[in-house]
């Protein structure tokens, strides 16, 4: 069994790179998401049988074939050869960031997905976190409440400072900037996110400090913006690593080999969507 990545994925003293390639996979659910069900083992096919809705199934299936096949390629190693496996910290169950075994052990992953978008990033042998969340405008402008215990008291300034009718895409941006840095740590939400600060959205990308005691045993992470794709909003975080060089991928219907949904469907009711799937 792998140890447990949270919290020492994000601790100093881990290899650190000028640079690390990281492959980034975007791509709304297919039009047939159990298509590649045959790349799924027994405990993720028990898995499924335990989702309660159709969508929730879908986005489990289509991240863990994208997941194998992505990886598969990278390692030169078949997708149905590609092994992941996930412990939740907290319940022991088969949940939570995979880590890759077998054949294409030493390649890192996270998963995302956000109302009909699904994103895999890949690197090697350096923990990345991914994240990605749709965004529409609020009803009411300004910071939406979901956001008042994200912000760090110098993140919340910056955003009170711009026009309200940008605050709530702005207060997105940091979100998805944070939750991937806590993915790539493996803490994931048991750890806030007012205990560290990244740039303004209008700013390159940057964990700029961590908070706390520990602040200074925390590892160098990187981070980067992903392109948006429609009204999705994205993040990537490294470890180990001073900056990202991104490999972006549109291509997931040729990898899984079913066509796409259109865009804008599964884009779901109005509103800021902060929460998006970590499987």
């Amino acid at each position: 069994m792998k140890p447990m990545n949270p919290p020492f994925a994000g601790r100093a003293g881990a290899r650190e790179a000028q640079a690390v390639d990281c492959h980034v996979w975007l791509t709304r659910v297919p039009e047939n998401p159990t298509l590649r069900f045959e790349l799924l083992d027994e405990t993720e096919r028990a898995r499924c049988s335990r989702f309660l809705n159709g969508r929730d199934l879908a986005l489990f299936v289509t991240g863990r074939a994208l997941a194998k096949t992505a990886v598969g390629r990278l390692a030169g190693v078949a997708p149905e050869e590609v092994v992941l496996r996930a412990l939740c910290p907290d319940c022991g169950g088969p949940h939570g960031k995979p880590w890759v075994e077998g054949e294409a052990a030493g390649w890192e992953l996270s998963l995302s997905h956000s109302r009909d978008m699904v994103a895999v990033a890949v690197a090697h042998g350096h923990p990345v976190g991914v994240d990605v969340e749709y965004f529409v405008p609020p009803a009411q402008p300004g910071v939406p409440v979901e956001f008042e215990l994200v912000l760090t008291p110098g993140e919340r300034a910056v955003v009170d400072a711009l026009p309200a009718e940008r605050r709530a895409a702005a207060c997105l941006t940091l979100w998805t900037r944070k939750e991937a840095v806590l993915k790539a740590t493996g803490e994931g939400l048991n750890t806030s996110m007012e205990s560290f600060t990244v740039s303004p959205a209008s700013a390159p990308p940057e964990l700029l400090a961590w908070h706390g005691r520990d602040a200074a045993s925390r590892a160098r992470i990187a981070l980067a913006d992903l392109p948006r794709i429609g009204d999705c909003h994205g993040a990537l975080a490294v470890t180990g690593a001073r900056s990202v060089v991104l490999d972006v991928h549109t291509d997931a219907a040729e990898l899984l080999g079913a066509g796409l949904v259109g865009a804008g469907a599964g884009a779901g009711p109005a509103g800021v969507d902060p929460v998006g799937g970590r499987a």
